[in-house]
C-alpha cells in the first residue's frame, strides 16, 4: 500500500510495511504534524509537505484547482480538526508521546550496534506500545507511581524496556546495551528488577519469580524450578541483593543434584560477578545440606 510519507521498508522502528502506521493509514494530524498513530513518530510537518516537490501531496479539486483531491482526502481520512488551536495533548498524552520519542531514541541508538543488538532493536520495536505502556504504569498516571520527573528520562525508560524484555523475553543479560548505551549493564538490571519487583509484588519479593527467570539461563531444566521454589521457601536465607542469592543458590542446589555448573558459566551467563557468588554458594551450599539431613 502506497503513502505519502515513506517508501516501503523505511519504517522508524522497523515495523512491516503491513503493520507501520504510514502504510496503513493510523496517522494523526496535530497542526502542524502528521505522526503515525502506531509509534508516535512525526511523519511530517505542514512546511514539509508544502515545500517538497516530490511529495505525492497534490492540490485537490476541492481547493478549486485541478487537482484530484489527494490532500484533501488524506486530511479527511486522518481527522484534520476545523480549529487547528483546539488540538492540544493533555498532561498525561503529552507524556505519553515524549516516551514514544525517547524510545525510538533508544531504538535508534541501539541500532548503531549492528548485528550484535539485533535482538534487543527487534524486540524493542515490536513491543513499542507495550513498553510505552508499560513504563506508564510507574508515572504518577499508572498504579505504582516510582517514576516522578526523572533527571535522565531515557534512561528510565531504557530500564523499563529491560524489565518488560527479562519478563517476556527472559533475557537476564544486557551488556550489548551497555556498549551502545553507555549505561552501566549492573545499573540497567538493578534498576529493572525494582520495577519488576513492584509490577510482581510478593511473587517477586520471595524469590520464585526469579528462580523462573534466572534457571534457564543457568542451562538448567525446567523440572527444576518447582522443587527450588519449594526449598527456596524453606530455608533461611543470608544477607544480600535478591537476585545475588537466587542465582548463588540456583548454583548450589544444582551442584547438590549432580550438576557440574562452574561459578565461572553462572557469572558469564547473569553477570553476578565470581566474588559476589561464592561465598553465598558456599552458604547456600551449607542450608542445603542441612535441609537434606533433615528429611
Amino acid at each position: 500500500m502506497s503513502n505519502n510519507f515513506l517508501r516501503p521498508g523505511e519504517c522508524h522502528v522497523y515495523l512491516d510495511d503491513s503493520e507501520c502506521g504510514a502504510f496503513t493509514g493510523d496517522v494523526n494530524y496535530r497542526p502542524p504534524y502528521y505522526e503515525c498513530d502506531i509509534c508516535g513518530y512525526i511523519l511530517r510537518t505542514e512546511s514539509d509537505i508544502e515545500g517538497d516537490t516530490d511529495s505525492d501531496f497534490q492540490p485537490g479539486e476541492r481547493d478549486g484547482t485541478d487537482g484530484e483531491g489527494e490532500d484533501d482526502e488524506l486530511r479527511d481520512s486522518i481527522g484534520t480538526p476545523v480549529d487547528a488551536m483546539a488540538v492540544s495533548d493533555t498532561p498525561e498524552e503529552a507524556m505519553y508521546r515524549d516516551t514514544q520519542k525517547k524510545l525510538r531514541e533508544i531504538i535508534d541508538e541501539v541500532q548503531q550496534g549492528g548485528g550484535e543488538t539485533d535482538v534487543y532493536t527487534m524486540f524493542f520495536a515490536t513491543e513499542f506500545d507495550n513498553i510505552v505502556a508499560f513504563y506508564t504504569l510507574f508515572t504518577k498516571y499508572g498504579p505504582f507511581a516510582l517514576i516522578d520527573n526523572p533527571s535522565d528520562k531515557k534512561k528510565k525508560v531504557l530500564e523499563t524496556a529491560c524489565a518488560y524484555m527479562m519478563m517476556e523475553n527472559d533475557t537476564v543479560r544486557f551488556e550489548l546495551l551497555e556498549k551502545v548505551t553507555g549505561y552501566k549493564e549492573t545499573g540497567l538490571i538493578k534498576e529493572a528488577l525494582q520495577f519488576i519487583a513492584r509490577y510482581k509484588g510478593e511473587e517477586y519479593k520471595e524469590g520464585a519469580y526469579l528462580i523462573e527467570l534466572y534457571t534457564p539461563s543457568l542451562g538448567l531444566p525446567a523440572n527444576f524450578i518447582l522443587p527450588m521454589q519449594e526449598v527456596w521457601n524453606e530455608i533461611a536465607h543470608p544477607r544480600g541483593a535478591i537476585r545475588d542469592k537466587v542465582v548463588a543458590f540456583i548454583v548450589a542446589y544444582a551442584r547438590e543434584s549432580g550438576s557440574k555448573l562452574t561459578q565461572v558459566e553462572a557469572t558469564k551467563a547473569t553477570g553476578v560477578s565470581r566474588s559476589t557468588l561464592s561465598p553465598k554458594i558456599k552458604q547456600y551450599t551449607e542450608l542445603l545440606k542441612e535441609v537434606v539431613n533433615q528429611t
